[in-house]
């Protein structure tokens, strides 16, 4: 009975020892590691090499948050107000020698016939207080005649003086030496020499015309 044990007991031994032999060599192995591919890696690296950064959402603080003014925003109304500036200045300076911008006809030394001679005759002609006045439309001046035939009111409604203001001629030219109403027009009256007077018409805040008028040669110091 023993012999059989012995017998039976050696080879489960033998076995054991087999088993644990095994397991140690492969826990003593280190386990085989997983190799990538070598393009799948150049080109996981590659995309994100490639790829370009995204713009930062927030804006640096240098940045100011309201967008400053834009200069060429005001451009056009200080280039305007200089326009009108230099166009009273203008006027003023022809009034002084008895004309007005886009007229060769100066008040006191010009006589109709020679208008007539240059222009023709008027569009209209009409009788005021004892005088003529001619209007030549298309020019749009208008002349005051005396009974000598000589000049002595020039006006004009141009456009461009059609824009003016009596608030920016005040800020201009100061206030005037007189000021009328007539026909619901109001008159501002500047001497810009001893002779000739420089008017402003209008029946609402801007210019309907100007006059250069002299005031002695109203008078028809010329009729016989």
């Amino acid at each position: 009975m023993k012999n059989l044990l012995k017998i039976g007991f050696i080879p489960c031994l033998f076995a054991l020892l087999i088993g644990c032999t095994h397991q140690e060599d492969t826990q003593s192995s280190p386990p085989p590691s997983k190799q990538t591919s070598p393009s799948s890696s150049s080109s996981h690296s590659s995309s994100q090499t490639d790829e370009p950064e995204k713009p930062s959402e927030k804006p640096s603080g240098n940045v100011s948050e309201k967008p400053s003014s834009n200069p060429s925003t005001s451009e056009p109304s200080q280039t305007g107000d200089s326009q009108q500036a230099s166009l009273i200045q203008e006027t003023v300076k022809l009034a002084k020698e008895g004309s007005v911008k886009n007229c060769i006809f100066p008040v006191e030394t010009t006589t109709f016939e020679q208008i007539t001679a240059k222009w023709g005759e008027p569009d209209q002609l009409d009788f005021v207080a004892g005088n003529r006045y001619a209007t030549y439309t298309s020019r749009g001046i208008v002349f005051g005649i005396n009974k000598g035939e000589q000049i002595f009111d020039v006006r004009s409604n141009a456009k461009e003086l059609q824009q003016l203001t009596f608030e920016q001629i005040k800020q201009e030219l100061g206030k005037p030496d007189d000021t009328r109403t007539s026909s619901g027009d109001t008159i501002w009256v500047y001497n810009v020499t001893d002779k000739f007077q420089l008017k402003f018409v209008g029946s609402k805040a801007t210019i309907d015309h100007i006059s250069v008028y002299c005031p002695r040669d109203a008078k028809n110091q010329m009729a016989g």
